[in-house]
């Protein structure tokens, strides 16, 4: 396969990764940022409903998935650019021989 073609690949496979990935990270917010309850039985009072709220590791999940996924789709997309240079400069050196 040339080099032009994987061009076009990195291109399409950085979107992916930058649109999967904060998918993913949105996902994974929504999971883990629901408070979650459960019935406790404390043996003076009773049954005492207690609540747990994640929204701040729900918070830190979606801000590190997501920088995770921009980071590496902008190292695809800068692996793109300079494949295409490399690319170019095959072609203009083998032209003048």
């Amino acid at each position: 396969m040339e080099a032009h073609k994987f061009v076009d690949l990195l291109g399409t496979l950085s979107l992916v990764v930058l649109v999967g990935g904060w998918v993913l990270a949105v996902v994974a917010f929504l999971v883990v940022g629901t408070e979650t309850c459960s019935e406790v039985t404390v043996p003076l009072v009773g049954v005492v409903k207690a609540c747990q709220d994640t929204t701040a590791e729900a918070v830190i999940l979606l801000t590190v998935v997501g920088f995770g996924a921009t980071v590496g789709s902008l190292f695809l997309w800068a692996l793109r650019h300079v494949l295409a240079v490399l690319n170019q400069i095959e072609e203009n050196t083998s032209a003048r021989r």
